[in-house]
């Protein structure tokens, strides 16, 4: 048997009309509905009364009804008006809320761009930052390696008060009293340039601390060193290594012709060795730096004394 074509129900007019035209029907059926109601109902009065007098019936009647078709068309009229009103104002409210979509995205891209520049700028710190770490590193390093050096050359340059181990050296007229055995001030240069080839690291002659603009020179009948007079016995202090200081110095030219001016002449000559030097800073006038190079040699040997306080 063949199949049954099952019938689709049909959907209710609420849903297949359009609204206008529902809107008139149902304003229209309401109207006839209401109007039939009341006609049956004063049919049925009448009915009761039992045929009551014309003159009562046209009492009875009920005033005249309302056109259904104007009331349908004041219905569609307000319809209409709310609706064109509500087409208006979702019309504004949509240009409203472009306006403010668009003012939104535009302090967003703001924004963004702001975080990028300042991202950027984040970046461009810290590159800086590590240069200027990497330079700071630098320096401390140079510092480092520097600092011996300036301690070398501050105590080399009699720039601070020391001490140390070295020698002591007793220099005196002869005692036959000639004036060849006098104690000159070139007899004195000679002595110290001696000590200084040897390895001696600060001299001083009667507390005179010897720097780089020491002058040991005669004014009148005293010799003077740092502009300061002394008079024999001229005690000479040497730090320096004490276990070959001595031996160094007669090894050197100024040494062996201090020795022999010393065995020609009568000096009196004594050299003993010392567990521990003081010797005072140089004069306030000659502390200062022209300037300065860097040394070889003995220069890069770390110094055996001690800086002390002022």
């Amino acid at each position: 048997m063949p199949d049954r074509v099952q019938e689709r129900p049909s959907l209710p007019p609420r849903v297949t009309l359009p609204l206008l035209d529902l809107i008139q029907q149902q304003a229209l059926d309401e109207d006839y509905l209401v109007a039939a109601e009341r006609r049956a109902g004063r049919a049925q009065q009448m009915a009761l009364r039992g045929g009551a007098g014309e003159g009562d019936a046209d009492a009875d009647a009920d005033p005249p009804q309302r056109n259904p078709r104007r009331i349908a068309a004041v219905v569609v009229a307000v319809f209409g008006v709310m609706a064109s009103t509500a087409a208006v104002q979702t019309q504004r409210n949509a240009s409203v809320d472009d306006e403010g979509r668009a003012s939104l995205v535009s302090r967003i891209d703001d924004q963004s761009a702001r975080v990028a520049g300042l991202q950027e700028r984040i970046a461009q710190l810290r590159d800086s930052n590590a240069s200027r770490e990497a330079r700071a590193r630098a320096i401390a390093a140079d510092e480092a390696a520097l600092t011996p050096r300036l301690r070398r050359l501050r105590v080399r340059t009699g720039f601070v008060a020391v001490r140390g181990e070295g020698i002591s050296v007793v220099v005196d007229d002869a005692a036959s009293g000639s004036a060849d055995g006098v104690v000159r001030d070139e007899d004195l240069a000679l002595l110290a340039d001696g000590l200084w080839t040897a390895g001696a690291e600060a001299i001083s002659i009667n507390g005179q601390r010897l720097t780089a603009l020491s002058s040991i020179r005669t004014s009148g009948q005293a010799i003077e060193v740092n502009g300061i007079g002394i008079a024999p016995p001229y005690s000479v202090l040497v730090i320096g290594n004490r276990n070959t200081l001595q031996a160094d110095f007669f090894e050197t030219s100024s040494g062996l012709a201090f020795n022999d001016l010393s065995a020609r002449f009568g000096f009196e000559f004594d050299l003993q060795d010392e567990d521990s030097v003081s010797l005072p800073s140089g004069p306030s006038m000659f502390l200062f730096l022209r300037s300065a190079v860097e040394g070889r040699g003995a220069d890069q040997n770390p110094p055996k004394t001690e800086e002390m306080n002022r």
